[in-house]
């Protein structure tokens, strides 16, 4: 018995299903610093107004993960 011609896939059928991911980057003093990698936005939203409010850190940046093929 033949079987139907599959469906022909398309990228978004291949790539790795990935929620975005964060970060906050600060500096304290010359050092720089990272928080980790979080899909949870809203806790490096706080993060960044507390840091960037605070007297300690500077050059406070929320950084997103980009995946890039090649």
């Amino acid at each position: 018995m033949a079987k139907a011609d599959a469906p022909a896939t398309t990228e978004t059928d291949t790539a790795p299903a990935q929620a975005h991911l964060w970060r906050l980057r600060y500096m304290v003093g010359d050092l720089e610093h990272y928080t980790e990698w979080t899909a949870d936005f809203p806790t490096i939203g706080n993060y960044y107004d507390q840091y960037r409010r605070g007297d300690y850190a500077h050059d406070v940046v929320i950084e997103r993960r980009a995946v890039v093929e090649g």
